[in-house]
């Protein structure tokens, strides 16, 4: 350790430059792990508050919520045990004349679907022509008692309650009745969602069931999206070990005439070794550490329209994945340590 940090007081241009570089990669690993979660959750959040475990969908649909139209065959075999769902996507706007994309869910009020609504103003929807609806709404200039204007209709829906994390296909989720959907465009029951054990008949003749998580998966985009950004994020990792197996290299062969002295005094070439991984350690925990501070400013100055949200548990299992590519990066420049022949370096 005391040489590790000798050599970098001594040398501060070069390890600092090493630094800011894994400063400055951090920083878009941590920015573009934000940005994939953020975009998620502005897809699936919805039906992550729903706390279901599957969902019967029509077999030719795809997987897509709104291009099925369920059986009634299929629908009796399990009745009683799933709640219906119907998605209608649409504009609309309240009397300000604010005006979004919305999702527009009908559910009923005895399933569980409606009882893990989390409300974080006003209440659940209780009537014909009333709506519990998406916080994202408010950044709209939608408020508590607004009546909501659905393009294509003349039907309007009076904003009773506000939940939180409710988004669908990028668009915030509008609950409401069945009967109130039916007025707007005679929506058919699209899903059966089960948050329980399915008992009796499942083989269904022109329906299939779907885990909740492979009826993500399935969402217009989503998996496009997600493995876009998986893809931009492995390869920041290994550029993270490239940069570092580049300058440490150039800075070991630097020093080969100095480690060679010092194998010849009698210093272990572990030690040496150890000293070059705890180098790479304590500059890859500064870089770090510096790239998570700025993040969480960034994520604190960025506008509230960029969909940016950050994890602890995933800043800190990117982290130890940039600590480890930093010190794998060291391997090329150990290797040399591990080769030099004192007697060469000092001409015996």
């Amino acid at each position: 350790m005391f040489l590790a940090l000798r050599e970098i007081r001594h040398e501060k241009l070069r390890y600092s430059l090493i630094v800011t570089l894994i400063l400055f990669i951090s920083y878009l690993v941590f920015i573009l792990n934000g940005l994939a979660t953020g975009l998620s959750d502005l897809n699936k959040s919805a039906i992550t508050q729903w706390q279901a475990s599957k969902i019967l969908l029509d077999k030719d649909a795809e997987g897509r919520l709104t291009q099925s139209f369920l059986d009634s065959d299929d629908q009796k075999k399990v009745s009683g045990q799933g709640t219906a769902i119907s998605q209608y996507s649409t504009l609309v706007k309240n009397s300000h004349a604010d005006k979004t994309n919305a999702q527009i869910l009908a559910i009923k009020s005895d399933g569980f679907i409606y009882k893990n609504i989390k409300i974080t103003s006003g209440h659940r929807f209780t009537g014909d022509n009333t709506a519990t609806v998406s916080d994202e709404l408010k950044k709209s200039g939608f408020k508590i008692g607004d009546e909501i204007t659905v393009a294509n209709s003349d039907e309007k829906l009076k904003i009773v309650g506000f939940t939180s994390n409710a988004s669908l296909n990028v668009a915030p989720v509008i609950y409401t009745s069945f009967q109130t959907l039916k007025k707007i465009n005679q929506a058919p029951v699209n899903a059966l969602v089960f948050n329980k054990k399915i008992t009796g008949d499942t083989h269904f003749k022109n329906s299939k069931l779907y885990t909740i998580k492979s009826f993500i998966e399935k969402l217009p985009g989503y998996q496009a999206q997600q493995l876009t950004f998986k893809f931009m994020i492995g390869f920041l990792f290994v550029i993270v070990l490239i940069v570092i197996s580049i300058f440490l290299y150039i800075l070991t062969i630097q020093k080969l005439p100095n480690f060679g002295v010092m194998k010849a005094q009698g210093i272990s070439t572990k030690y040496l070794v150890l000293n070059t991984l705890t180098q790479t350690f304590l500059m890859a925990v500064v870089g770090i550490g510096l790239a998570i501070i700025f993040t969480i400013i960034t994520s604190y100055v960025l506008p509230s329209e960029v969909p940016i949200a950050i994890s602890t548990t995933q800043v800190i299992a990117t982290s130890f994945g940039i600590l480890i590519m930093s010190l794998l990066g060291s391997l090329l420049p150990i290797r040399q340590i591990i080769k030099v022949d004192p007697f060469e370096m000092i001409g015996g």
